[in-house]
């Protein structure tokens, strides 16, 4: 579903030249050290972002969730509307104990 943690490895480094950052102020960006964006790229330390930071970056980048491996992060209103009319419609069912 996913890509591969090399290929977000190769993505956020790509990502960062573009936006013309280095990968440390991707840390900063992050709330981490300044070397931690850049031993993820390098050296693999973690083998994998979390969640929360893939998405933080993918926010930052611009890009789709999916592009660094976090959620898709639909419009909130459209999506919200689109949980309602999708919720199954559950009614009590009260029985008679017998």
């Amino acid at each position: 579903m996913y890509p591969p943690p090399d290929v977000i490895r190769q993505r956020v480094a790509e990502q960062c030249a573009v936006a013309g950052i280095s990968l440390a102020e991707a840390s900063r960006i992050l709330g981490r050290r300044d070397g931690y964006v850049a031993r993820f790229v390098r050296d693999a330390v973690p083998y994998e972002l979390a969640v929360a930071d893939r998405d933080k970056l993918a926010r930052f980048f611009g890009v789709t969730g999916p592009y660094l491996a976090a959620p898709p992060r639909p419009d909130d209103r459209r999506a919200f509307a689109e949980r309602r009319r999708l919720r199954p419609k559950y009614g009590t069912v009260l029985r008679r104990a017998t």
